[in-house]
Formats: C-alpha cells, structure tokens, sequence
C-alpha cells in the first residue's frame, strides 16, 4: 500500500513507552547501565521471578554464569561482562567490557530509557536465550556470541566473535579500550547508512569506511539493513567499518565503555530508521519556509549587495524563500585582513549599517528570510572571545584562517551558553532566523579534506570540559548545535519560533535539535554530482531526515566559470537534484550562481534552472506533509531504492536512483548529454620551453604584494607547474617571507609540437593573465578557485610562440600551471563531444506500474524505460497509486496560504497520503494545534475518499478548492479533473473507468 499514515507498524506503541528507573541491589557482575543514557561501572538489579529485587548466584557452565537485572540480562564468560538491555519493541542494547567501564557520562546519543519488560527467559545446556517484544537475543554460553533474531526465529544479525577489548590510556592518562566487534552477516543483505564519504557507492558490503568527520564527509553512527534491522553505535572516537570475506566489523580507538551498541528491528526499514528516531531523539518541524529556495553565495559583501540580490529575485518572479549571509561581516573585518575579530556576531558598521533596517526589509517588505553564519572559532579581539577566555574555554590552537581566532569549549554547558547568549545578541535579536554553523567537525587546520590530518588537528586541541579530544573525536557538531537549539527553546522571546540550523557535520542525534547537514566545499563536476546522491541517501538511511549540498558545487574550476557551456549544463543537471532533496539550497564561490546569471548566456539553462525552482514550489503541500511524516511517525524523505524494495537485488546497488516519498522515483542525469566534460589539458612539457635567451624553461620572477610592488627574486623555471608549498619549490619562493600575497611572472617562449590550432593557458589559484606574442589572450585577475582559462592560436611543429604569464596569489590554494591543448587533443575531444548521448535509460522497479512526470507515459515495472532528455527534464517517474497535492506556483512559501490546490491521481493501484498544515512557524503544533486531511485512493473503484479535517489551529484556512486530477493510465485516456470546495467534512468522488 502506498501510505505515509501507515507506514511504520507499532510506532504508536514506542511513542507510548513507559520510562522505568533502574535500581542498583549491590555488587554482583559490574555492569554499564543503571540510569537512562548512563555508562557507570555499578550493576543492574537482580529480579526475582516475582519481580522482586535479589541477588542471584549462578553456577556456572562453560565459565558462564548469568542473572536477571532490570530491562534484561547480564551474564559473564571469558573474563568479559555483557548485558542485553531492551529498551522498546524491537530494541535492545549491548555492552561489553572487562569488569570495569571507564566513565559515568551520560549518553551524549541515546535519549531513551532502557524498559522492564516482560522477558521470556529459557535456558539450555548451550544457550541463554531472552524473548522480549519483537526481538529475541540468543547467547552462546561457550563464547558469550549474541545472535538476533525475530520472535519467530528467524535471523537478523549475529555476533561472530567474542568482542577484543585492549586497555589502553588517553594522553590525560585516563583508562579506555580500543574495541572491534565483529559480526557473521547473511550473503544477500546490503548495508547502508554510516553517512557520507565522498564515494559514489551506497552499500558498504565488501567496502571499508573511516568514520573520521571531515569538511567533506559526515559521521553518523548508524548502518541499515536490507534484512531489517540497524545497528547504532554509542562510541565517539574515530571508527572504522569494514566487510570482507572474515565477516563485518566496528572497531573503535577510544572506547571507554568498552563495546557499546543497539541493535533496532522492525518489519519495514522505516520501522528501524522510526526506532533510531525512538532511540536518540525525534527531529521537530522545520519552518515551512525551509522548504522553499535559500539563496547563497561566499559571499555578499555588503548590506546593499545583499538586497540587491533578493530584490532582482522578485523583479525576476524567480521563488525565495531565504537569503544567506556568509562569512567576514562582522565588525573590523575588511577584505582581505583577517583579524581578532573573527565570528563575533557583531556586524561591521561600515559595510552593514543598518543589520536590524536589513532584516525588517527582507521580512516586510520583501517577504524574505535571513540565515546567517557562525563558526565555532572566535577572534581574540572579540567580546565572546573575553568573556569564554575569563572561564577558559577556547582551545589553544589557532584556527588556520586567522593567527588570532580559537575554537570554543561546546563540550561545556556554559561554554554553550556564552556562545549562544552572543548569538542572540548579535543576530537574533536584529531579527536573523536561522544560523549556519560552519565549520563544525570541528575544522581546526586548513586541510579539511583529509581525515588523517582533519584527526590529528583536533586531537591537538588537547582536552575539552568532558575529556580527551580523542575519546570526543567526532561529536563536536552534536553538542555545538545542542547549544543554539536549546538556546533558542528556553528563550522568552525566541523559544516559540522554530529553529533550524545548517551545519557541516553531523552525528548521531543531531536531528533533535533541529540541525542539519550539508555536504560540505564540493568542487564542481559530473562524478562529485554522483558522489553526492549516494551520499545524501545514506546520510538519511543513517536515520537523520534532512540534508542539502551546494547546488552546482562549491569550488567551480570550469573555464570561464558560468560562461561555460559545460559547466552551464552541469548546474541545470545539479538543481535538477536540487529540488529533490530535504532542504533546497543553491551555494558556492568561484563564480556568479544568482539563477539570472545564466539568462542571457544561454536561455534554455535559465528556462530549466527556473522550472526546476517552480516545480519545487508547486511540491510544498506534498513536501510539508512529508516533513510532519519525518517529525511524527520517524519517516524517511529522500529514500534509497532499498527502502522501498528490499527484496529487489537487482536494485541494491542503484546508487543514482532514489524515492522522494512514497510517489516520486528521482534520477538526477549525472553525465553531459551537449557538452562534453573537458579534462585538464595537460602541462606544457618541460622539452617545449625556452628562456627569452633560448636556454631550456622559462624565466621567473617572485614579486612581494599582489600587483608586483617588490622584486623578491629572479630564477629559471624548467617545467611551468607549482603548487605551493611543493614541487620543485618544497618551500617559500626566494625572497618572500610568505605563501600569501605575492605575484609572479613567466617570460620566455613555447615550442610547437604539432601543426594546428594549439589551446595555451594557465589554471591555476588565484589570479592570471597570459600573453601570447605579446597579446593578452587570457585576463583572469581575481582571486578563485584553480580552474583554466587559455587562448587559441594557430603554429607550425617547431614553432616558436613568446608567452608571459603574471600570477598573484592571496590565499588558501596556491597552484600555477602552465598547460596546453594540441591540435590532436582537440581533435579527440571534438570526436568526444559527437559521440553524446542524449537518452537516458532508468531501471523501474518491479511490482508496480510507473508513470512519466513529464509526458504522462505509463511503464511497467521490472524494466528499463529510455528516451531523450531536453536540458529542462530529467527522469522523474510516479508510482502508480500516488496521490500528489500540488500547490500554486508562488513567489514564497506562505505567500498564497488559501490557494486552491491541485491533487493529482496517478492510478493502478490503491493509495493513501495524508496532507498536513500548521501555521508553519511556531511549536504549537507539539500541543496539538495543527491539521490533517487523510486521503485514499480505492482503485478498483475509482472512487477518492477525503476524510474529515482533523485538528485545527489558529489562522488555518477554513475551506479551499481543491482540484482532483485523475491521470491518464493509458493511451487515449484523457485527464479526468472534478473540483470540490472542501470545508472539513469527509468528501466521496468517483471517476468512470
């Protein structure tokens, strides 16, 4: 059945859960859990049959000996303590240690506490086995291995081992373990969650992860299975995950509870996502703003700029909804001095004059929200800075982009208050509704990429107000964005407005406090796009409901940036995914990305970029439903093929396809069809270089400051190609005193290779011109990302071409090349760009019929339908038995709240959806204020019921029109439309077959 209502069975009863204390009898196995969320070396109580507390003594069997205790069991063998605890129907946890666990912290993940439930206990000369609801744990006594199954026996999960636990001490000196527990899997599930890792596969079967946050990977705890059950780990160090041919297996440096994990079963996978949810925390309603267009760059630089931009949006009647304000507007910050004024949350008053003025024009005037954003390093000059400095709580270590800014202690609750109370004061109290916390992983060091070094600068931070940087690894963002929300909720004037904060990283639990990742600095192309669907599904089958990335990609490296019809393509193709994930949202640097941008450079990219957005708009009545399905019931938005068709191997490795909600199967074009991708061209060879006096390389001088100010030095460059500091210059150039603002410049000439049009430039970062035979052919001079710019001319093999080359670089990357495109490279990339395909071919999923978006067509399923695809559609397919609520095509979200809307019927099969509203701004609907329509679909009857309104809120819309759509389910059907004015009361319509 097609549901949102129905789709997770049981979930009533988690949400009903009564919270049992446990009580502590005395020593008898030390043992992990004696409060909800806490670690502790006491045991759980002993229960008699009667439910009485006693103490038990076991003689034991193969060195096993075992005893009932509240929520459970505990037994020991091997020299190991392990308990089964149960926590709700279907979920139970396992810990493991050696007689002692290194900490009392609570839980920074599990919010749930563990049951007293009713335990069928049997016992045989080989095993324990422990029947609560939904779930049965059966312990081998000979070596203490739980396997998991369902109630009526059938497998889920097993541990293969007996879990290793080494002893080791943190730099503080405090005990921990590292761990690895491995577990014996089946041959035909597949695995997928854990997060995102820049890889363009979804399940982890036969891969390896570490699960180490980066700038571009995010960190959740939490894998899923095609079998039906999920595994979440409650350990905060850097981890690994791998599969092979010895089995799966966690392994754990800093462990200081030992093996600590839940397992979570359920009939669907949204069953096991919904008991994740039950475990760590529901994700509240995000405004309903937040599912329209968030417009944002790096970045506006001024007041003006900034209402310029949302201005031209409304002149263009292109949607949105919210504007962002990047980084360096606050107060003593000037381009290109970085300062102690670092992430203040005051704003400069020469380029921002009037924030408070700013915020009242985008929300009266211009119907526009304001997100704006922070980082957790905090500028030695500020007064955030003095005031977390009197308690000690900024880190030592200087954040890489400025010599006088630190990270901020947000393992301490008052270093979270601090923080947040400047927060208010800087920002919300103006009238900002929504931060963007960057740089959360916690990005210390400039190398924000690579795990290894991102690891090794945040363990330098030494210690925080909980411990070790090397026990509390990946866990920065949890608490950070605690913080802000808990903030905002316990605020007079802020705490009935929702929050929603963008963050660059994620743990497990983050939802809860209306936090949400994106992808983070992607640089543009057509295998980061694929990388990112399947990352953003496993983001979300990792339990969190929401996610976003950077529409078009941050770093843009195209030649010409938006003037490339290449890369002109590959954004159209990029917002296409866009509209379909959690949280639409455009953003980067390198070049002009405002939509408008690309109007007049090609027309038909800007007619597909704006359809997309409209298509969006159109979707809120169906997306906001979806969204009070994540927040109420633990629904899953943007959902990998497995979700829906576990039992389709075929569809198992599909990592390019996916359902948004129950109606929508998505698969974003992830390859040029016009413009074929051009590589890198490659250098110049060193043998095709001559000095102005004929000897082998070119010239080179080093200049201090940017517009060459200072000769620094004079050598001969052999090969055009550096990226500093490295190859062949492992240092700072002679002369300079850094690898910022300097200049160079290249003289000298390029021997032909071939005859033909030859292709000469440079990429390179930051800015560049090139001559050649003293022509400008290239004028480049700004600071960017490394991308090519060349000009062409026409040279005879052996000829001599006079080149000169002036290069700055400011900041951050620092790269020069000199390359080339010969005529037969060109000629090989023109017979590329011939050989584009247009088509696309999409695998449906057996077991019901699909139906084309676009064109109407309906398709079976269990094969592959292909045609062609203009530059403004994509495959995007229905599944027969939708129900879909459309809205009207609006400039914001809550701009037409009473317009008709359009339910569109796609049959073939029965179906239900509920639609859902509030006033889409505040937490009353947590008190119930709120409504909802339940709509369904009979197909053999051609009839569609719409039930009574249920519930109610202030300024809710007593009565609309809605317009039902049948479709067409065949080749000479026509559209099918009846129009009723629905009032609350439950509605009868039926359609002739």
């Amino acid at each position: 059945m097609n549901t949102v209502t129905s789709l997770i069975h049981g979930r009533a009863l988690l949400r009903s859960l009564l919270v049992v204390a446990l009580v502590t009898a005395g020593p008898a196995f030390s043992a992990e859990q004696s409060a909800p969320g806490q670690s502790v070396a006491e045991p759980p109580s002993a229960l008699d049959a009667a439910g009485q507390l006693q103490r038990l003594v076991i003689k034991p069997r193969f060195g096993f000996g075992w005893l009932r205790v509240a929520g459970g069991v505990q037994f020991q063998t091997g020299g190991i303590t392990k308990s089964v605890l149960f926590y709700g129907p279907g979920i139970a946890r396992v810990s493991a240690h050696k007689g002692q666990s290194h900490t009392r912290q609570s839980s920074l993940v599990v919010v749930a506490s563990p049951q007293a439930p009713a335990l069928d206990i049997a016992e045989s000369a080989d095993a324990l086995i422990v029947a609560g609801a939904g779930l049965r744990a059966v312990v081998d006594k000979r070596t203490g291995t739980i396997a998991f199954q369902r109630p009526d026996g059938t497998p889920l999960v097993r541990e293969q081992e007996a879990p290793v636990l080494t002893p080791g001490t943190e730099p503080s000196g405090t005990q921990t373990y590292v761990v690895e527990q491995r577990f014996a899997l089946t041959p035909d599930e597949s695995l997928y969650g854990l997060g995102q890792y820049n890889e363009p596969y979804m399940d982890y079967r036969g891969r390896e992860v570490l699960m180490v946050q980066t700038n571009i990977g995010i960190v959740v705890p939490f894998m899923v299975s095609t079998r039906r059950y999920g595994l979440l780990w409650d350990t905060y160090s850097k981890m690994r995950f791998s599969d092979g041919p010895q089995g799966a297996a966690f392994r754990a440096e800093n462990a200081p509870a030992g093996v600590d994990y839940y397992v979570v079963a359920g009939d669907t996978m949204d069953e096991v996502i919904a008991g994740y949810r039950y475990l760590t925390g529901a994700a509240p309603m995000f405004p309903k703003y937040a599912f329209g267009l968030f417009m944002s760059k790096e970045r506006y630089a001024t007041q003006q700029r900034l209402l310029e931009v949302v201005r031209r949006f409304r002149r263009e009647s292109f949607p949105l909804d919210v504007i962002v304000q990047d980084w360096q507007y606050w107060a003593g910050q000037k381009d290109g001095q970085w300062d102690g004024n670092w992430s203040g949350m005051v704003w400069d008053p020469e380029r921002y004059p009037d924030p408070a003025g700013m915020t009242r024009t985008l929300h009266d005037d211009l119907h526009t929200r304001l997100m704006v954003s922070i980082w957790p390093s905090i500028g030695n000059d500020t007064a955030l800075a003095g005031e977390l400095d009197a308690k000690g709580l900024r880190f030592e270590p200087l954040h890489w982009i400025s010599k006088r800014a630190r990270i901020y202690d947000a393992f301490s609750e008052e270093g979270r208050a601090i923080h947040f109370k400047h927060a208010k004061k800087g920002l919300f109290d103006i009238g900002v509704d929504a931060l963007w916390m960057d740089g959360t992983e916690v990005e210390v060091g400039g190398a924000a990429h690579d795990p290894a070094e991102v690891e090794a600068d945040i363990k330098r931070l030494g210690r925080n107000a909980m411990g070790d940087f090397g026990r509390y690894l990946n866990v920065y963002s949890l608490l950070t964005t605690r913080g802000v929300y808990e903030g905002q909720r316990a605020s007079a004037d802020l705490g009935d407005k929702r929050v929603f904060t963008l963050t660059r990283s994620a743990w497990a639990g983050q939802q809860r406090y209306a936090a949400m990742p994106w992808s983070g600095d992607t640089t543009a192309s057509w295998d980061a796009l694929r990388a990112q669907i399947a990352g953003g599904l496993n983001v979300s089958m990792a339990g969190l409901p929401y996610w976003t990335q950077d529409v078009g990609g941050f770093f843009v490296n195209a030649p010409g940036g938006e003037r490339d019809p290449a890369y002109r393509e590959l954004f159209a193709r990029w917002n296409q995914f866009g509209i379909f994930n959690p949280i639409y949202r455009i953003h980067g640097t390198s070049i002009e990305r405002e939509p408008w941008a690309f109007k007049a450079l090609e027309p038909a990219v800007y007619r597909s970029i704006h359809r997309a957005a409209e298509l969006r708009y159109r979707l809120l009545p169906y997306t906001y439903s979806l969204a009070w399905a994540s927040t109420h019931d633990g629904y899953t938005m943007m959902r990998g093929l497995a979700m829906d068709f576990p039992d389709q191997p075929a569809l198992r490795r599909v990592d390019d396809t996916y359902m948004f909600g129950p109606a929508f199967l998505v698969q974003p074009i992830t390859r040029p069809m016009f413009h074929a991708e051009l590589p890198p061209p490659p250098t110049v060879p060193a043998t095709q270089l001559r000095t102005p006096d004929a000897q082998p390389g070119l010239e080179l001088e080093y200049y201090r400051g940017m517009e060459f100010e200072q000769l620094a030095s004079r050598t001969v460059d052999l090969q055009a190609e550096h990226h500093w500091p490295g190859p062949p210059l492992d240092s700072v150039p002679p002369g300079l005193d850094g690898l910022q603002n300097f200049s160079a410049r290249w003289q000298g000439r390029i021997i032909a290779a071939e005859d033909g049009e030859h292709e000469i430039g440079v990429e390179g970062d930051d800015g560049f011109r090139v001559w050649l035979d003293d022509k400008l052919v290239v004028e480049d001079w700004k600071e960017s990302g490394a991308r090519f710019a060349g000009g062409r001319v026409e040279l005879r093999k052996g000829q001599a071409v006079r080149v000169r080359i002036d290069y700055f670089q400011k900041g951050g990357g620092r790269s020069m090349r000199l390359a080339w495109r010969t005529p037969s490279e060109r000629i090989a990339l023109a017979e590329h760009q011939r050989r584009l395909d247009p088509r696309q071919a999409t695998l449906l999923p057996a077991g019901t019929d699909w139906y084309d978006f676009w064109t109407g067509q309906r398709h079976a399923g269990g094969a592959s339908a292909a045609r062609r695809y203009a530059i403004d559609e994509f495959p995007l397919f229905v599944r027969a038995g939708s129900i879909v609520p459309l809205g009207p095509v609006v400039q914001y979200a809550d701009e037409k709240p009473d317009a008709p809307y359009e339910i569109r019927i796609y049959p073939g099969a029965d179906g239900r959806f509920t639609l859902y509203d509030d006033d889409g701004e505040s937490y009353r609907y947590e008190k119930g204020e709120y409504a909802t329509v339940a709509l369904a679909w009979d197909d053999a009857q051609h009839t569609l019921r719409i039930g009574a309104r249920e519930g109610s809120f202030p300024g809710m819309t007593e009565q609309r029109e809605l317009n039902v759509r049948l479709m067409p389910s065949g080749p000479g059907d026509r559209v099918q439309t009846k129009t009723v004015r629905f009032h609350g009361e439950p509605v009868e319509l039926s359609f002739t077959q």
